[in-house]
């Protein structure tokens, strides 16, 4: 189940705070019906409405770094492991601060890039972002002695570095045209702007893989996989609504 929200940088705390509240009263209700709840996460809105400052660049990333370095700890005192920060819609963006987002220890979080139909910039910039994801070793991983998932030193360099070897940290980044409210990982984004600054949104995304498989074998045929998929997953599906 995954919560959204718009945060500033002075609402943070509050605004994580509510989110867990909300999240572990949906997580209390669906383990109470007989589901089984796999993770919990927080999607904001574009982190360049936050994260960020108009400072240059070397201490703007210092700036990000103690900021994330906050969100981690937030995040890691209600035990929650995943985190998307929206989408970047500045290619600078894109190539400054998306790799230290992914770079963070131990992996919590998740940004995208924004493109409309015919930036060539901002496509450009997604892809140089992929390429230096793609690159990250532990030299790349901000060791901040405060970062609550390193050991008490601070200095556990094999495993802050195990999260982005090999290129994985593009699984946490995508590139992608995003509507207002988006609840999939790793493009999850709440609205940039919203009236009601108090307002939370929720999405449940399901596992479904092996109810399809049963219903494709049921179907018989692929004349009625689409009768059987509508019944029976409305079925499924409407009491969790």
């Amino acid at each position: 189940s995954t919560a959204t929200t718009t945060i500033t940088t002075n609402s943070l705390a509050d605004k994580i705070d509510k989110c867990n509240d909300i999240l572990r009263t949906m997580e209390k209700s669906l383990i109470g019906a007989g589901y089984e709840v796999q993770t919990v996460r927080i999607a904001t809105n574009p982190f360049g409405e936050w994260l960020t400052t108009t400072s240059t660049t070397s201490n703007n990333n210092k700036v990000v770094v103690d900021r994330l370095t906050k969100l981690n700890e937030l995040l890691h005192g209600h035990d929650i492991n995943f985190c998307s920060l929206g989408p970047s819609t500045n290619p600078h963006h894109t190539t400054e601060i998306c790799p230290l987002v992914i770079s963070m220890h131990p992996g919590r979080f998740s940004c995208s890039a924004n493109i409309d139909a015919g930036d060539i910039d901002a496509a450009s910039a997604a892809a140089k972002c992929m390429q230096q994801i793609s690159t990250l070793s532990n030299e790349d991983v901000p060791n901040n002695k405060k970062n609550p998932d390193l050991t008490t030193d601070g200095n556990d360099s094999n495993a802050a570095a195990s999260h982005v070897e090999g290129g994985l940290g593009n699984f946490r980044f995508c590139a992608a045209s995003c509507v207002e409210t988006v609840p999939f990982f790793p493009g999850a984004k709440a609205p940039s702007s919203d009236p009601n600054r108090d307002s939370f949104r929720f999405a449940i995304g399901l596992e479904n893989g092996g109810f399809a498989r049963h219903l494709l074998k049921e179907a018989s045929t692929i004349r009625n996989i689409k009768h059987m998929f509508d019944t029976k997953m409305r079925e499924e599906l409407l009491p969790i609504q």
